[in-house]
């Protein structure tokens, strides 16, 4: 069973691309609290080991991204006119309905809740920040790349969260749960766990990783969609990405997976589509051979205020990559 309440630390995060230090400093503290050895890849990832002798074993890499989408400013209101809205360039896909929605702006000395607004401009949608109240202000000490994210107030129902930032941060919960569980696997693997940043914006972190890792088999954990008309659903258990704009499984390493699980009595749903992607392109990008399975959670609302997912989805996928660090080399690359 998940405990929830690091999911809850890791959505009290303010962790757009490019500034992932909150997320990170939770993972590093829930890796160190379970005995692993952590390294950092400068800004670009972090990854954490079992001090346990394990040389000589193939490594399995085990990998979520710390950022969601975001905004930073892009244009400064005038020192006299603090009153005004700062632009904002969106980092990632972040969206929301209608023309404005409440956010957190993020400077050096904290942080200010604002109003996220936009406005159809001649070349597209422009976005700002505003104060909440005509009768504040933003802070003076407002700069060029100080970033603003949406408000997070989780709700949850049951089994059932609606908050944002789930992508990724059920990944990262994922990574935190993890950690405990390693050391006492019976596994072929040298596990490793890693976590990238600007996977939203760039995709940075993930080449640096994968770089040092230089993983044998690698497992992707990320969000997917929701979607009716390939029966992903929440509450389904985790999803097997076959196809995507970063991944092509062949049929025959998709029926090891599923058999592996099947076997193990954890359910899979899989996917199939051709635009998006996750990490997962960064390893045959830097020249690995691995094998690399994207096994993702679904959500709905990606991206936006109130994503959803089903908590027991989480736990399921725990199971799942217990299940597959367990394997022998059948499920790596030939």
């Amino acid at each position: 069973m998940l405990n929830p309440r690091i999911l809850l630390e890791l959505l009290a995060c303010h962790s757009t691309p490019g500034d992932e230090a909150e997320v990170r400093a939770v993972l590093e503290h829930h890796w160190r609290t379970a005995g692993l050895g952590v390294t950092r890849l400068g800004d670009y990832a972090v990854m954490a080991t079992s001090p346990r002798g394990n040389q000589g074993k193939p490594v399995l890499l085990i990998t979520a991204h710390m950022d969601s989408p975001g905004f930073a400013v892009d244009r400064l209101p005038a020192a006299t006119a603090r009153k005004h809205a700062a632009g904002l360039t969106r980092l990632g896909g972040a969206a929301f309905a209608g023309r404005r929605v409440a956010g957190v702006l993020k400077t050096r000395d904290g942080r200010t809740p604002v109003v996220i607004c936009r406005q159809k401009c001649a070349d597209g949608f422009d976005y700002a920040c505003k104060p909440i109240s005509p009768a504040l202000q933003l802070p003076d000490e407002l700069c060029h790349g100080d970033r603003v994210c949406f408000t997070c107030h989780p709700a949850r129902e049951g089994n059932r969260i609606d908050a944002p930032f789930l992508d990724n941060r059920l990944g990262c919960w994922v990574l935190a749960e993890l950690a405990p569980l390693i050391a006492a696997w019976k596994s072929p693997y040298q596990v490793v766990l890693g976590a990238t940043t600007c996977e939203e914006f760039g995709g940075f972190g993930a080449p640096v990783l994968a770089r040092h890792a230089h993983p044998d088999l690698a497992i992707v954990v990320d969000a997917t969609y929701a979607a009716a008309e390939q029966n992903v659903r929440l509450g389904g258990g985790p999803v097997l990405t076959l196809s995507d704009a970063s991944v092509l499984l062949n049929p025959a390493r998709r029926d090891r997976v599923r058999a592996a699980l099947a076997a193990a009595g954890v359910p899979l749903q899989t996917e199939v589509y051709n635009f998006s992607g996750t990490d997962a392109r960064a390893f045959p990008h830097q020249g690995l051979a691995c094998s690399v399975l994207p096994i993702l959670l679904a959500t709905t609302g990606n991206h936006s205020p109130r994503e959803s997912a089903d908590l027991r989805d989480a736990g399921q996928l725990v199971e799942a990559i217990a299940c597959l660090a367990s394997r022998s080399a059948a499920l790596q690359c030939a």
